[in-house]
């Protein structure tokens, strides 16, 4: 099964049910398939199967488009984050090599003056004009015949996540990974006939196979420009959503907006969430006050979707008392093998702490062009998360900690060495440690404690400065705190745990 395949088959049985809704725009199933084929069609004609396609862009059908089509012609689509400094985006456009650069017009200009650090695009196409070719003048000339068929295991989406390494790494993800990870999720998640689901997160991440998961049930999918409360309640009452998604905070932001009263959510049927846990009072007061249930998932970009899943029953178990279980990340989803696992690679008993690995088609075919690092995260065929996790008696998984020195903060990964790195090419700084602390809006908050040189000076404005010239937004710390040195271990190794406790135990000033 290719991933292009999931348009083809509801637009064979609902050709003129409504795939894609965006501001007054409806797009029918018939068109969105012969517009993807238009798209793969003419890719053929400016780059070869086994290119790399990169999208800069916020949400928009034209990126739906790209989801199908750009496999659809045997090549990889590579997601670029449009929150990234221009300078880390032009950076993975190089990295994945890729041939052909499709950007909206808000960036175009950014991405033509970089092009010289991107060597490999041989073609810029503008989503609003411009660039080498306009992305309507390329699509119009070409037909909506089926191109040949690309192989099940064959690049098709190449998904940039951050590397602990401080550099970000291409999680390959074939046409196999990704169906099997889309139709895990359409096994688990109760998804009607007819349902009307509203997609509110950026399109430049891996959880825009939730929009495939969609299609593949031939349901209409909604997409927002860009997610503010009043909008989502307004379309809510207007398209007649059925279901949606949303982080933990978007969903405590949502209760607490003063016009939520004046919209009609009746027809809401269950939200979606991921990245991080829901708070019991938050659950509590979404059950009451929008009257539907939740449902959360928790994967990996590696994992091309999605690998434990907490229904709706579980859900209500936990408003009703059971509210540990809202500790719970999910069971294992029915398609991926999952073990807890010793240091030794051993499974631990139930209730002991273990490295989750996990085992399976939608299990990502390697890093791009990261032998090392590929051979590094697999173990006699497992791929090792570097979650650190324990195993209930009811097969729930509790997520423990994290092997890996990594950040979630909104939904996005953030590398701490990444942060590390840039902090320490401003001259007054001798060391520093980044970690994520808790957050009850974002999950958790990037912060960063420093050590300054002998009769050297600094601000936390100053450390945020350099942080904003060198990378995205949601990366650059949000409390900076300064110590005469950092703790370490006997072996030299800054002791991030310690780092972490003394942020919890001092007030911010």
């Amino acid at each position: 099964m290719l991933i292009s395949d999931v348009i083809e088959f509801p637009a064979r049985r609902h050709p003129e049910r409504v795939a894609l809704r965006f501001e007054e725009q409806s797009i029918t199933y018939a068109e969105l398939r012969d517009r993807v084929r238009r798209l793969a069609n003419a890719l053929r004609t400016v780059a070869a199967p086994g290119d790399r396609v990169a999208v800069l862009s916020g949400t928009r059908p034209e990126y739906v488009e790209a989801y199908y089509g750009v496999p659809m012609a045997g090549m990889a689509l590579t997601f670029l984050n449009h929150r990234l400094h221009p300078a880390e985006i032009a950076a993975i456009v190089d990295h994945a090599q890729a041939a052909v650069l499709i950007v909206s017009g808000e960036y175009l200009d950014t991405m033509r003056d970089l092009r010289e650090s991107m060597p490999t695009v041989k073609t810029l196409v503008g989503l609003d004009g411009g660039g080498d070719v306009a992305y309507a003048d390329l699509v119009a000339g070409a037909d909506a015949s089926e191109p040949p068929r690309a192989d099940e295991d064959s690049l098709a989406w190449l998904v940039y996540t951050s590397g602990t390494t401080g550099r970000p790494k291409g999680a390959m993800l074939s046409h196999r990974a990704l169906t099997t990870g889309v139709v895990g999720s359409a096994l688990h998640w109760e998804l009607p006939d007819e349902t009307v689901f509203l997609f509110c997160f950026p399109l430049c991440h891996v959880g825009g196979y939730t929009l495939v998961v969609h299609h593949l049930r031939g349901a209409t999918v909604g997409l927002m420009r860009s997610y503010d409360n009043e909008t989502f309640l307004r379309l809510v009452q207007e398209w007649r959503v059925t279901q949606t998604g949303l982080a933990p905070a978007m969903i405590a932001f949502l209760l607490r907006h003063p016009g939520i009263e004046r919209y009609d959510l009746g027809t809401l049927e269950a939200i979606g969430y991921g990245a991080s846990a829901i708070p019991a009072e938050v659950l509590r007061e979404g059950l009451a006050r929008l009257r539907c249930d939740f449902y959360q998932g928790m994967g990996m970009t590696e994992l091309g979707g999605n690998v434990l899943h907490f229904g709706r029953a579980d859900h209500r178990r936990a408003a009703a008392g059971e509210t540990h279980l809202l500790a719970a990340a999910g069971r294992p989803m029915h398609l991926a093998e999952l073990r807890v696992v010793d240091e030794d690679g051993a499974d631990v008993p139930a209730g002991e702490p273990g490295e989750m690995v996990i085992r399976g088609d939608q299990v990502m075919s390697g890093y791009w062009r990261e032998p090392e690092l590929t051979e590094e995260s697999f173990r006699d065929g497992w791929f090792r998360t570097g979650d650190i996790v324990r195993r209930d008696e009811e097969g729930f998984v509790y997520i423990v900690d994290r092997m890996k020195d990594m950040i979630i903060t909104g939904g996005e990964n953030v590398a701490s060495r990444e942060v590390e790195e840039v902090i320490h090419r401003h001259p007054a700084v001798a060391e520093v440690a980044v970690v994520g602390v808790p957050d009850p809006a974002w999950g958790e908050r990037v912060c960063a404690v420093v050590a300054l040189r002998p009769d050297a000076h600094a601000t936390a404005e100053d450390i945020t400065a350099v942080c904003r010239e060198h990378l995205g937004g949601y990366k650059v710390p949000r409390r900076v705190e300064f110590v005469p040195a950092l703790p370490r271990n006997v072996a030299g190794k800054i002791l991030k745990r310690e780092v972490r406790t003394r942020l919890a135990s001092t007030p911010e000033e």
